[in-house]
């Protein structure tokens, strides 16, 4: 293994577990930590729904931000940044006594989200490996199990501490931990582009991120990219009261979630695998298709088979429109404008934090919230009739 191999591998593996814990640490912690703030501090659950949405509109309207940083200051600092906003993110929620310090520190912790997660971690994987549809698969699989193994964390450390106080404070120090030895191990200096494109599918046609926005193959990815997640928050927003309306028990409804979270993993690393013998658009035609079905699935379910139809749907659905999206971006448009690309298609994707709110109004104007899985289902096929029809993009030559 060269020096430079063993570097790259190095780099995959420390922000692999940054991914792992971040995601352990923000959005499936604080779901889990809410009960015992709203108990002891007196909120109502409007107030404490409030400080999730900052947590979720922080995360996604900030996405721009680390490729700034990184562009201007470098990944290192981008990664030292991050781990400073986390680190005040989480004593702000340890410290917590009234709303105000909640909302700073939930949206504290969409900012560092934003700066330690997906965007500067595809940036170091895109620079450091001539093949990376492997290495992002492995990134995005250890991420996706951060999110299972969440809940195990939390009751570990209540278990150990008894105090929801602690374990802001211990899991927001693995973070920041993690977020510090990753800027000072991480390969920021390696950039396979500056050799000959060693993978067929990665464009070499010059793309600047300008001119990549005004092709409309970006924004189907972008589309395919927005869809999953409008699936998947709506699935863990109203699956459960979905299920237990049609006559599931919490704990089988609750399981569905568990089996979609660990298929979702599973399926990132199937994509790495698959893409060295499907193409990505094909790859990610089927992905869209798998999240339709789950979705009609979901829409009927009532019976433990067609529950797992949803499950496997949703959860495989997910992963695999999560890494095909992510490949088909770098494919498509190279490597060189990927930083700034794929930080705008996190933004955009941030209108899928509408979702709870229209599958909730749905539930209330017609008592069900099946309409809103059908309509959904319905703009997720139009996606993937676009990209079963979309063709590479060819950049104009200047004039």
């Amino acid at each position: 293994m060269t020096s430079a191999t063993g570097r790259a591998w190095l780099t995959l593996g420390l922000i692999s577990t940054l991914f792992f814990i971040i995601t352990a640490a923000t959005f499936d912690s604080l779901g889990l930590v809410l009960p015992a703030m709203v108990t002891e501090l007196g909120w109502s659950w409007t107030e404490a729904g409030l400080g999730f949405t900052l947590l979720a509109v922080f995360c996604g309207l900030t996405a721009t931000v680390p490729a700034a940083l990184i562009r201007r200051l470098g990944v290192r600092a981008n990664l030292l940044i991050g781990s400073l906003v986390m680190a005040l993110a989480f004593v702000a929620l340890s410290r917590t006594n009234g709303l105000w310090l909640y909302f700073i520190g939930a949206s504290l912790a969409g900012l560092g989200f934003t700066l330690l997660d997906t965007v500067p971690g595809t940036y170091l994987l895109t620079r450091l490996f001539a093949r990376p549809s492997f290495a992002f698969g492995l990134y995005f699989t250890v991420g996706g199990v951060g999110g299972a193994a969440g809940p195990l964390i939390y009751f570990l450390v209540i278990g150990a501490t008894g105090d929801w106080r602690s374990y802001w404070l211990v899991i927001g120090a693995a973070v920041v931990l993690c977020g510090v030895l990753s800027a000072f191990l991480v390969d920021a200096r390696t950039d396979v582009s500056e050799n000959a494109e060693k993978d067929p599918d990665i464009s070499t046609e010059g793309w600047s991120w300008r001119d990549a926005l005004g092709t409309h193959q970006f924004w189907i990815i972008a589309a395919a990219f927005s869809a999953f997640l409008f699936c998947g928050i709506t699935a863990n927003a109203a699956s459960v009261a979905h299920l237990i309306q049609h006559g599931a028990s919490m704990a089988v409804a609750g399981g569905m979630l568990s089996v979609s979270a660990l298929l979702n993993a599973g399926a990132r690393l199937a994509g790495g695998l698959l893409t060295r013998f499907i193409n990505a658009r094909l790859l990610l035609v089927l992905s869209l298709l798998l999240l339709v079905a789950g979705l009609l699935a979901l829409s009927v379910a009532q019976t433990l088979p067609v529950m797992l139809i949803y499950a496997a749907g949703i959860g495989i659905g997910y992963g695999l429109t999560f890494f095909a999206s992510t490949i088909l971006l770098l494919d498509y448009f190279g490597r060189a404008p990927n930083l700034e690309l794929y930080s705008v298609v996190n933004l955009i994707s941030t209108v899928g934090a509408v979702a709870p709110a229209l599958a909730g109004m749905t539930r209330d104007a017609t008592g069900t919230f099946t309409p809103f899985f059908l309509i959904l289902a319905g703009g997720v096929t139009l996606v993937m009739l676009a990209v079963l029809v979309m063709r590479p993009p060819h950049r104009r030559p200047a004039a």
